[in-house]
C-alpha cells in the first residue's frame, strides 16, 4: 500500500497520472482517500485547486470500480470545494472547464486541467492564470468530476454535449426516424463497437439506452444483413455484466419509459457526458437551487442497474427473435429480415 501522508503535491500529482480505471484498488484508493482527506480538511483554501485538480485527474477510476470509502470521500470532499469555492465572485464572462468539456468524449479526463499551474497545457505561457485559478473554475472541475463518478447529483453543470455526441445523435436520429443519412448497416455496427472497456455509469448506460432504441430497426426488413444484430448483440451481452448491483431505490413507476425510440436515442447519448445530463436536468425542469432529485422525476433512475439489466433483456430478446426471423427465411429460402417492430 502506498503511504501517501508524507508526499509533497508534486509527488501526489505525478502519482495521479498513473492512476487508470484499471488501477488496482490498493493502489488508487490510498491516493484517493489522501487527496480527499486533504480537500475535505480546507475545500475553499488556496491548495483547493491541487486536491480538486487530483479528484479531476483520477475520476475515470473512480467512475468505475472505486472502493465504497473512497468514492464516498471523494464525493463529499468535491461537495465541500462547490460550496466553498462556486459562489465567489468574479468578473469572467466564462472559465476554461467549459471550453474542455467538448473533450469528455467519453468522461475520462485525459488531459491537463491547469490547476496546478494556473495554465492550461494548450495554452501559451501567456494564459490567463487569473481564470483558470478563479474560485468558480475550480468549483466547475469538481462539478464535473462528481457528475462523472455519480450522474445526476451536482447542479449547476453548463449544459451541451460534445460536438461528437450531437453528430452521432443526428445520425442515429436518422435512423429511428427511417430517413437514414448514411448506411445504416455501418453505423449501427459502428454504434454497436462504441462502447468503452472501461465505461463510466453514464456512458454505460448511455451505450444500452441507444441499442434499445435502435433494435427494432436492425430487426426490421430494412436491413437484410444479420451481422449487424450479430454486432448489436455482442456489444450488450459485453456491457451487461459491467453494470452494478446497487440495491434500486425506485418505485415500480420511475423507471424511466423509452417506448419513443428517437426520444431514447437522444438520452442515449446525452447521457455520456456532464453537459448532456445537464440538458437531460434542463428539459426535465430542474432547478439549479434545489439540492435534491424531484421525486416524481428521480433523473439518477436513467443509471438505475436494475432499469438497464431489465432494458438490456429486452433488447437481447428483440434481437434474438430477429435472428430466430434470419435463420428462419434462410431455411425457407426467403429474403432475410423481420417486420418493422412497431416502433418507427
Amino acid at each position: 500500500m502506498i503511504k501517501t501522508t508524507s508526499l509533497t503535491v508534486d509527488q501526489l500529482a505525478d502519482a495521479w497520472k498513473h492512476i487508470y480505471g484499471t488501477s488496482p484498488a490498493d493502489e488508487a484508493d490510498p491516493l484517493v482517500l489522501e487527496c480527499a482527506r486533504r480537500l475535505a480538511a480546507d475545500p475553499g483554501g488556496e491548495q483547493a485547486r491541487a486536491w480538486v485538480s487530483g479528484l479531476v485527474a483520477m475520476s475515470g477510476y473512480l467512475a468505475w470500480r472505486p472502493g465504497e470509502e473512497a468514492e464516498r470521500a471523494a464525493l463529499d470532499a468535491l461537495s465541500a470545494a462547490v460550496k466553498a469555492l462556486g459562489d465567489r465572485p468574479c468578473s469572467h464572462a466564462d472559465h476554461p472547464y467549459e471550453a474542455e468539456m467538448d473533450s469528455l468524449e467519453d468522461e475520462v479526463w485525459a488531459g491537463d486541467t491547469g490547476l496546478l499551474t494556473g495554465q492550461l497545457a494548450a495554452q501559451d505561457d501567456d494564459a490567463d492564470a487569473d481564470r483558470v485559478l478563479c474560485p468558480r473554475n475550480i468549483a466547475g472541475w469538481a462539478r464535473l468530476a462528481a457528475d462523472v463518478i455519480a450522474p445526476f447529483t451536482v447542479r449547476r453543470v453548463p449544459v451541451g454535449a460534445p460536438k461528437y455526441h450531437d453528430s452521432c445523435m443526428r445520425t442515429l436520429s436518422g435512423i429511428v426516424n427511417d430517413y437514414p443519412y448514411g448506411d445504416p448497416h455501418d453505423d449501427l455496427i459502428d454504434e454497436a463497437a462504441a462502447l468503452p472497456t472501461r465505461p463510466t455509469r453514464g456512458v454505460l448506460a448511455g451505450y444500452l439506452v441507444t441499442m434499445n432504441a435502435t433494435c427494432w430497426y436492425a430487426t426490421s426488413e430494412r436491413i437484410t444483413d444479420r451481422s449487424v444484430l450479430d454486432a448489436m448483440l455482442k456489444g450488450i451481452e459485453a456491457a451487461v455484466p459491467l453494470l452494478g448491483d446497487e440495491r434500486c431505490t425506485h418505485d415500480p413507476d420511475e423507471h424511466p419509459d423509452t417506448a419513443d425510440s428517437d426520444h431514447a436515442n437522444r438520452i442515449g447519448y446525452l447521457l455520456r457526458s456532464p453537459g448532456g445530463r445537464a440538458e437531460i436536468a434542463e428539459s426535465y425542469g430542474w432547478d439549479e437551487e434545489e439540492e435534491e432529485d424531484p421525486e416524481d422525476d428521480p433523473l439518477d433512475a436513467w443509471v438505475c442497474p436494475a432499469f438497464l439489466h431489465d432494458l438490456a433483456e429486452e433488447t437481447i430478446a428483440e434481437l434474438e427473435d430477429g435472428l430466430e426471423s434470419y435463420e428462419t427465411a434462410e431455411a425457407e429460402g426467403d429474403e432475410p429480415g423481420g417486420d418493422d417492430g412497431g416502433r418507427a
